[in-house]
């Protein structure tokens, strides 16, 4: 039987790269991505509009549009910094992969998921990001490729129990 053990310390940096692969190439993520989107130009339309229509002044229409804007392209930070701080509380992670399934090990908790419950997977420059039911949930488990020893070993024996997803 093919095992692969992974330690790493998560860290804000593989977070952001999860997020940015979640939201790029899953439905979910890309719905997400859409609706932030439709947020800022909603606020932008609906900025130009009051400054038109109802006579507002432009210059207060001008802090709407820029808070929009950064909402689509800030929004993520305090997101990694949240999540980034609570597996920090969870101290190093390790995560032993067989023919069987996934068992993520942690100072907090021990969690053991068969192949059937991760049967996707994203695979980005410095991560493997195993994925549970279909494209429409979220990360199951993260596994950054610097803390294997043999990365192909690891890419195989996810491959052989899981499905790629490719961006469409």
């Amino acid at each position: 039987m093919t095992w692969v053990e992974v330690r790493y310390t998560p860290t804000a940096a593989d977070f952001r790269e999860a997020f940015a692969a979640w939201g790029r190439r899953t439905a979910a993520g890309r719905r997400a991505w859409r609706a932030r989107y439709m947020v800022a130009a909603g606020a932008t339309v609906a900025a130009g509009l009051l400054a038109v229509v109802g006579g507002m002044a432009l210059l207060p229409a001008v802090p709407l549009v820029l808070f929009a804007l950064l909402t689509v392209f800030v929004s993520l930070r305090p997101r990694v910094r949240r999540v980034a701080r609570v597996a920090a509380d969870k101290g190093e992670f390790r995560v032993l992969l067989d023919d069987y399934g996934v068992v993520v090990d942690t100072a907090a908790s021990v969690t053991e998921l068969g192949w059937p419950e991760q049967r996707y997977y994203l695979e980005t420059p410095g991560l493997f990001l195993l994925m549970a039911g279909s494209e429409d949930t979220g990360v199951v488990t993260m596994l950054p490729k610097r803390g294997v020893e043999d990365v192909r070993q690891l890419g195989e024996l996810i491959e052989r129990h899981a499905v790629a997803l490719v961006l469409d």
